[in-house]
């Protein structure tokens, strides 16, 4: 089997000794900005260097890792191609992870209510177990109809890579019922119907609970909530059985924005860490750690 770039990537890094802040800050002193959550994700195989900047900084991890030159630069092959996309397909492209694997999955399932709803308010509640890994996800929205006729939410969840999208469970919780239910065959990704009990008139609003449970998965370092829509109002918890060695968030802005990290989260009692954000835009709201 060929290597891949994010597992060469990961062990250079782990044979290196240094920390993703050391190698970022490495990387800060040659002039070249790159943050910790996109250093973790080309180590994950969750998103990969392609723009020019990226592919600069590519080659100067080569050096500081005492790689041999292009040895890490050739296994990225050409950009992934991108204008085979529909419009609506290219919504979720820079958005979340595999967005080809989502668009496949989620777009068959799209239909007129997708555009019909705003998001009012919505809560995730994330438990990291002790495996390090996240066990469930509890989701709590509010949406508003902006026109007649919405009746369902579809909602998403694209687990770590190496994760099985058939360990991947919805339940509808509160004020709605499960109904169809897409896995990508080749990739930790779910898509499923959220029907509402009856069709939404102009104005009106809808709350909603459901959980997504993963029965077998793999590390993870982040949890990312993709818009592609604006929201008013979203909060994001994540409580740790194990503390992690740092915890932040980060925000990206839609598309392929720059990924921007802010201060590290404080921990708070019960070993909970939170965010809330008023007026979110299209793009990522997310809270990422590090292990030691």
């Amino acid at each position: 089997m060929p290597e891949q770039f994010h597992s060469v990537l990961r062990a250079a890094i782990e044979d290196s000794g240094l920390t993703l802040d050391r190698l970022r800050h490495r990387l800060a002193q040659r002039g070249i900005q790159v943050s910790v959550t996109s250093l973790s994700y080309w180590q994950q195989g969750r998103s990969r260097p392609e723009r020019a900047d990226s592919l600069r900084a590519v080659h100067a991890i080569e050096n500081i890792l005492g790689m041999p030159r292009h040895s890490l630069a050739a296994l990225l092959g050409p950009p992934r191609p991108r204008g085979r996309w529909t419009k609506r397909d290219r919504d979720y492209d820079g958005i979340l992870a595999p967005s080809d694997a989502l668009a496949e999955a989620v777009t068959p399932m799209i239909g007129p209510s997708d555009s019909k709803l705003r998001v009012f308010s919505q809560e995730d509640s994330v438990l990291v177990g002790a495996g390090r890994a996240i066990q469930s996800v509890h989701t709590r929205f509010v949406v508003e109809a902006t026109a007649d006729g919405p009746d369902r939410h579809v909602a998403v969840y694209c687990a770590e890579p190496g994760t099985d999208s058939a360990d991947i469970t919805v339940k509808a919780v509160a004020n709605c019922r499960l109904g169809r239910v897409r896995r990508h065959p080749g990739a930790a990704v779910i898509a499923a119907e959220l029907l509402f009990d009856r069709r939404l008139r102009f104005g009106e609003t809808q709350f909603f609970d459901y959980a997504i449970t993963i029965s077998a998965p793999a590390a993870s370092f982040d949890y990312r909530r993709g818009f592609r829509y604006p929201a008013d109002v979203y909060v994001l918890r994540v409580q740790f059985d194990v503390l992690p060695a740092r915890v932040h968030g980060f925000t990206q802005v839609k598309p392929h924005g720059t990924v921007t990290v802010e201060d590290e989260l404080i921990v708070t009692s019960g070993q909970w860490v939170h965010r809330a954000e008023r007026a979110v835009k299209p793009g990522v709201i997310g809270i990422g750690w590090e292990w030691d």
